[in-house]
């Protein structure tokens, strides 16, 4: 037993080494994200700077995977667009004839339909996450965002879309999850991160923390017809030579004027409907910006009336090494999207706030008590039993004859 373990440990050491750099670094952001909005509360601006900033990373990544096939070689298909097809008979990558100034599918009316969307999520999520995370610890907020099954659930009920049936099982995981949540706001509300500060508690910001946790789900049911494409070759090889059975990226399928009145699902690659999506969700949200923000901004470079702003200071570091943070997640997950399985990916997704929870009571710097444990573990047994519901749902939905 111990040896088969041995084994896989060495077989999938890359897999775990990739998902701890994934906690470890979602678990640095949301630090970062905290301290920004502690010293500098401007959320939409916050926003605004991670969709440019991101935007101009996957346009640099595009630019090295099209540069170097090494570099192209590491993500799976459908994380690039394709630059290259594989040539059996050379043994080797072949480019295929494509200009350097086209590195992403040029915008179009279905690609703009595709994300305005996601766009609107983005921007509207990112604000009330940003406002809740300056309100209210950072434990609080991603407590929160575990509660997100028991609201897609509701919506799909609501929505009449095919989803789990209501067990015992599933009764008494959502009641766990409900119950562990409820524990973790209520000791962080109970106790202060210190003595100079008397508070970090803010009903504003549990209310941002639940709507911007909503607009995930939202985001989660459209996202999954976009984000997810299901081979009709039935995991053959692709033409590019990356082939990964039941893999839940996207199959970047170029657009051809002579395919578009055939039936066939359009998809496009990670990088692009990021690129698009950041672009998209820095446009709906400038307006904003500039009614709200920008004169707080404008007030605090030109020392008008200093002595009443909400600035403490300008870390143009930390917005740096925020942006930073949040692309590398972005391609942690694009590349852990098409070595595992979806249902091992939900698992770690859900560990990864686990580990955010536990690393920002740390960093806050005072003493864990009983009762945050135990509400973290009632947390935990939730959504392992919520997930096990998932897993059995799907294969009996594989067993059923059709």
């Amino acid at each position: 037993m111990f040896q088969r373990l041995s084994v896989s440990i060495k077989h999938n050491a890359h897999i775990i080494f990739l998902c701890l750099s994934w906690y470890f670094i979602s678990s640095l952001a949301s630090q970062v994200t905290k301290r920004v909005l502690t010293v500098c509360p401007l959320p939409l601006f916050l926003g605004e700077f991670q969709f440019i900033y991101t935007a101009m990373l996957a346009w640099c990544s595009c630019f090295i995977a099209y540069s170097f096939p090494s570099f192209y070689r590491i993500f799976p298909m459908g994380t690039f667009p394709e630059y290259y097809s594989s040539d059996r008979e050379a043994g080797r990558m072949v480019r295929k004839p494509s200009k350097l100034g086209s590195l992403i599918i040029p915008p179009s009316r279905p690609i703009i339909q595709t994300v305005l969307p996601l766009g609107l999520f983005q921007f509207v999520g990112k604000y009330f996450g940003h406002t809740a995370t300056s309100l209210v610890p950072v434990s609080t907020v991603a407590s929160i965002k575990t509660l997100s099954p028991m609201f897609i659930l509701l919506l799909q009920k609501l929505l009449k879309i095919s989803t789990l049936k209501v067990t015992l099982t599933l009764i008494f995981s959502l009641c766990t999850l409900v119950l562990g949540v409820w524990i973790i706001v209520q000791e962080d509300n109970r106790l202060p991160a210190s003595s100079t500060d008397p508070s970090e508690f803010s009903k504003y910001g549990i209310t941002c923390a639940m709507i911007s946790m909503f607009i995930f789900v939202l985001q989660n049911i459209y996202g999954k017809a976009v984000f997810t494409y299901k081979s009709q070759t039935n995991g053959s090889p692709t033409g590019s030579g990356f082939s990964r059975q039941e893999s839940p990226l996207p199959i970047y399928e170029k657009l051809d004027e002579k395919l578009v009145t055939e039936n066939k699902p359009k998809s496009y690659d990670k990088l692009t409907l990021m690129i698009y999506i950041s672009l998209v969700g820095f446009c709906l949200s400038f307006g904003w910006f500039i009614v709200l923000e920008f004169p707080v901004l404008f007030n605090y470079f030109f020392q008008i009336n200093s002595s009443s702003t909400v600035i403490q200071a300008f870390p143009v570091s930390l917005f740096l090494l925020n942006g930073t943070f949040h692309f590398i997640q972005a391609m942690i997950t694009f590349h852990l999207l098409g070595e595992v399985s979806t249902l091992t990916y939900s698992i770690a997704n859900l560990m990864k706030r686990f580990a955010i929870i536990a690393v920002s009571w740390v960093f806050i710097g005072r003493g864990i008590t009983w009762l945050q444990v135990f509400g973290l573990v009632l947390n935990t047994l939730g959504l392992f039993l919520y997930e096990r519901c998932t897993s059995q749902s799907k294969t009996k939905a594989k067993l059923r004859p059709e």
